[in-house]
């Protein structure tokens, strides 16, 4: 398997789990000449040009303006016209569920179309997809501790990519 993920690995994020859990994977954001906000001039085609590339991509950065919803189609079409038979894995969060009446109006609607669409998309042209909604995220933010351990995370993520079977739904929060 040939991997990117979606992040910084530098910093506290799933990439930086995903970095533990898979060595020898690539990683697309600013800081590694990845620009995935796809407004900036020559950043789609960059994208477009790399992702064929690969066979396994986690989708883990939100990007304003429907920036994961854009990698997660652009990924599709790409791996289609080259022929890949390939796994995008969708993180999104619990806040899919609040609704645009929370804090997290905007973003919880993005996560929440990026859920769906990964759902309707799962296993036509023989790609799969995996959606998978998290709970708080444990980032090292003091407001943050009490969330998910992200080495748990990436360890369910690949858990999941190694079974024979699919699940393209996965929902993980603390206990």
């Amino acid at each position: 398997m040939k991997l990117l993920c979606s992040g910084n690995p530098s910093h506290k994020t799933i990439a930086s789990a995903v970095k533990l859990q898979w060595p020898t994977a690539d990683f697309a954001s600013r800081a590694t000449g990845f620009d995935l906000r796809f407004w900036t001039p020559g950043s789609e085609a960059f994208f477009r040009q790399k992702i064929i590339n690969y066979d396994c991509f986690i989708n883990s950065s939100f990007i304003c303006g429907n920036g994961q919803m854009a990698l997660l189609e652009v990924t599709v079409e790409e791996w289609v016209k080259a022929g890949i038979k390939g796994t995008i894995v969708n993180i999104g969060s619990s806040a899919e569920w609040q609704g645009t009446d929370s804090r997290h109006g905007v973003y919880g609607i993005q996560k929440r179309a990026l859920r769906d669409r990964s759902l309707q998309l799962h296993g036509k042209q023989g790609i799969r997809t995996m959606h998978v909604t998290a709970g708080l995220l444990n980032d090292g933010a003091p407001q943050n501790r009490a969330g998910l351990d992200l080495n748990h995370v990436a360890q369910t993520i690949k858990w999941a990519l190694e079974q024979p079977f699919c699940l393209p739904l996965l929902y993980i929060e603390n206990t």
